[in-house]
């Protein structure tokens, strides 16, 4: 449905309130700056192609040790799943009379070309952050959601590993995340490890991550022992978009196969035409071309 942004009419006065002398001034938060967030979480890509797929593979077997004439082993490598990227469609726009525009004072259509840019660029972060506010929707290589307990290798023997702790934020659940990252294994089922760097949560929990970080001692203990979470040097990141007040997680976005994505193929764009009628109104859109998902959510630990 078409709405036509029209000279705001006060029925009371009987006035346009925007012609010069009725208002001081047009109050509108909405105009404020959208803040970014998503690339601290995310690895923020580029592409020209609609759909563009990551294949899930595996190297070789173990070495073994053998015996002088024995056959070496040969192995060949394990070849999983892929996972699909399609670009996502978003858009917005508005249609303003020509009467609007000709006698307002207060430069109404560059606020709203304004206002589309901060929606587009709003729309992103929303749709990112979806993926740790929901953890259990979406898929990946192994066909399970972001955070399970149940992801599974591709070795011989399917050896399986939990992400998702479902646990509020504390000190033994920070423990447990460090843990997690330390005994990592690749798909093969052996060691690899990984170092996080981002500690993110909701803003509620704001004080809980700087008290179990920050303090001398161990937190919210009757204790004089010494807190070594600090040795961890993990980034505190406060996320503005997730919604759940126990909302926290850690991740390893500087590993080189950190795989949550937000995959962008065209940055917003601004059209503007004549309404198709005999009106003179005009009318603004933006669109936006990106898709946000993962292949393999190793290196991201959900807390809850």
């Amino acid at each position: 449905m078409s709405v036509t942004v029209r000279l705001p009419f006060d029925t009371t006065t009987n006035k346009d309130l925007l012609k010069t002398g009725s208002l001081r001034k047009v109050f509108d938060n909405t105009l404020s700056e959208t803040k970014s967030e998503y690339a601290v979480l995310f690895n923020d890509e580029t592409t020209d192609q609609f759909q563009i797929r990551d294949l899930r593979k595996a190297g070789l077997e173990e070495a073994v040790k053998i015996t002088e004439s024995q056959n070496i082993p040969v192995s060949a490598p394990v070849l999983d799943t892929v996972k699909e990227y399609e670009q996502d469609e978003y858009g917005c726009g508005f249609r303003m009379s020509f009467k609007y525009d000709y006698f307002n004072k207060y430069s109404e259509w560059k606020r709203y070309v304004g206002d589309m840019a901060r929606l587009q660029k709003y729309i992103k972060e929303t749709t990112a952050a979806a993926h740790l506010i929901d953890p259990t929707a979406g898929t990946g290589f192994d066909t399970l959601c972001l955070g399970n307990t149940l992801h599974t290798l591709l070795d011989a023997s399917a050896t399986t590993y939990n992400n998702y702790a479902t646990a509020a934020m504390s000190i033994a659940a920070i423990q447990s995340a460090r843990y997690y990252f330390s005994t990592l294994k690749n798909d093969m089922g052996r060691w690899m490890g990984a170092v996080p760097t981002v500690l993110y949560f909701e803003p509620t929990l704001y004080f809980t991550a700087n008290e179990i970080f920050k303090s001398d001692l161990l937190a919210h203990e009757l204790s004089n022992t010494k807190n070594v979470l600090p040795n961890m040097k993990l980034r505190l990141f406060e996320y503005h978009y997730l919604t759940g007040t126990g909302d926290w997680g850690m991740a390893a976005p500087q590993d080189p196969n950190y795989d949550l994505n937000v995959i962008t193929a065209m940055e917003p764009r601004i059209f503007i035409k004549d309404a198709p009628d005999n009106t003179q109104d005009k009318v603004c859109t933006s669109l936006q071309y990106f898709t946000t998902g993962w292949g393999d959510p190793r290196l991201i630990y959900i807390g809850t």
